[in-house]
């Protein structure tokens, strides 16, 4: 329907060059209404050419509340937007923790932020993504074909002496000695000691709302991966997330694995030091890691692509649509730059 409203999600940040810019950061939910992407590509527009904007793009930023231009190929489409159910959740909304810092002598701490600034003061390793890396790299080597590869329980936390190895140099352990028994339970016991919080308490509860919010799978997984992907995260969370949940949804769709049971095998060691937990129905936790490795799982963040060569002295904008010396001459006027073209 032409009242749709399509919505999208920055990958990069962009700095506002002109009045009608609006400024993007990583993770920011942008919507677009569909009859502005019509009008922009006339009658050259077809069905989908929503998922793959190449100029620019006129909407709204949900997390300012700014309208106007953005780069297409800035953001990546994430679905069309449906209306959301008014009813009254378990779980509610959370509030954002406050900033680190001196507490404001005024007003009540909003809920989460005595456990995001008192409890989780331990952040993780620089070095347990490259474990968890190391780990996952020795694993599909060994195929990624065995459906039941992580239904069983793990028989110990991994091979002693494989342990003390990845803890002291995981750069330069050679993993090819160790079978995929041994790999598959280090890789659990790994992740089960850690110390500190694999998911940080800045989302956590942001995470719970979604799995229990959303009613479809795929849905749910963009939505997380929308979250997890936030610059609040630090970057050793971050890539540990990457690798784990890539593997997971590799390991998915070569073995017709179950996201569901490969949620079940890692939801404990995942959310174990994450705050409220306890207080947290544990299937919303198999829910949230069954969704993103649904949704294919994390990806590393890309180097950000140039934006639409625009000249403010002429307002020229070149596009290249089939005819590489294809030019769309402005008028002069703001409202005349051109807003999309589909490749």
């Amino acid at each position: 329907m032409a009242s749709d409203m399509f919505q999208y999600r920055a990958l990069f940040e962009y700095k506002r060059e002109r009045g009608d810019d609006i400024s993007l950061q990583p993770g920011d939910l942008l919507t677009v209404p569909k009859t502005s992407l019509m009008a922009a590509a006339g009658l050259e527009y077809q069905e989908g050419d929503e998922r793959s904007p190449k100029g620019w793009l006129h909407g709204i930023n949900e997390r300012t509340k700014e309208k106007g231009d953005f780069p297409g190929t800035f953001v990546e489409y994430v679905g069309v937007m449906r209306a959301t159910s008014s009813a009254v959740k378990s779980w509610p909304r959370p509030v954002p923790p406050t900033p680190p810092g001196p507490p404001s002598a005024v007003g009540p701490q909003p809920p989460g932020a005595a456990a995001a600034s008192g409890v989780e003061v331990e952040l993780l390793s620089d070095v347990a993504p490259v474990v968890v890396w190391r780990l996952v790299e020795a694993i599909e080597k060994h195929g990624l074909n065995s459906e039941s590869l992580y239904q069983a329980a793990p028989a110990s936390g991994g091979p002693a002496d494989l342990r003390q190895a990845l803890d002291s140099d995981p750069f330069s352990v050679d993993l090819d000695h160790y079978d995929l028994a041994s790999l598959t339970d280090a890789l659990r016991g790994f992740l089960q000691d850690l110390p500190a919080p694999i998911i940080p308490a800045s989302v956590y509860s942001e995470l719970v709302y979604t799995a229990q919010e959303s009613q479809n799978v795929e849905e749910c997984g963009d939505k997380l991966k929308t979250i997890l992907e936030s610059p609040s995260i630090p970057q050793a969370n971050h890539q540990l997330l990457v690798h784990l949940s890539g593997h997971l949804a590799r390991l998915s769709q070569h073995s017709q694995a179950d996201p569901r049971l490969l949620g079940q095998a890692f939801a404990e060691a995942v959310f174990k030091h994450s705050s409220l937990s306890e207080k947290v129905n544990p299937e919303h936790h198999v829910r949230i890691l069954e969704a993103l490795i649904a949704a294919g799982g994390l990806v590393e963040m890309q180097a950000a692509p140039a934006c639409p060569r625009f000249d403010c002295d002429d307002r020229k904008l070149e596009v290249t649509k089939g005819n590489p010396d294809f030019v769309h001459s402005g008028s002069g006027d703001p409202g005349d730059r051109p807003v999309t073209y589909f490749s």
